[in-house]
């Protein structure tokens, strides 16, 4: 396994959320359902949501703690994103929440990994607050996929 600093672990989640927007909105400008239509833009918001916040901690972090090396292999974006190989404009919404949320527990996961690794207490704090982080936005997705029986 390789390393990489914890610059390269933000660059990489924020590409990953990026791409994700990006598939979301590429599929709402080929399908014909209006539900769908609607949680697409909804997944392309907490897409955005959580590039943008990424971004935002990434910015506050000091050079001492994006600098520091850790653990981990950024495997390529389509293989975190392979859920959504089987992406088609006809995706019920149901399947679109499934797709979302392997990708939310993809980045849930590798922000635990790094916080069970990490050997800064800066670093456990940021990784605990992106856990945090991608935690509530998942829950915010969910209850939102809940609600859209309701559409």
């Amino acid at each position: 396994m390789s390393y990489s600093t914890v610059k390269d672990i933000m660059d990489y989640s924020q590409r990953l959320h990026e791409h994700a927007r990006n598939l979301y909105e590429q599929l709402r400008d080929q399908t014909q359902r209006e539900r769908v239509d609607m949680m697409l833009h909804l997944l392309a918001e907490h897409e955005e949501t959580l590039a943008r916040a990424i971004a935002d901690v990434q910015d506050g972090l000091s050079e001492k703690v994006l600098k520091e090396w850790h653990q981990f292999e950024p495997g390529s974006i389509s293989e975190a994103l392979k859920g959504c190989r089987e992406c088609h404009p006809d995706l019920s919404v149901e399947e679109l929440v499934t797709i979302a949320l392997k990708i939310d527990d993809y980045m849930i996961d590798l922000y635990k990994q790094m916080l069970s690794e990490a050997t800064s207490n800066d670093s456990r704090r940021l990784f605990s607050n992106l856990v945090q982080l991608e935690e509530s936005e998942k829950m915010r997705t969910v209850r939102a996929a809940l609600s859209a029986n309701d559409w």
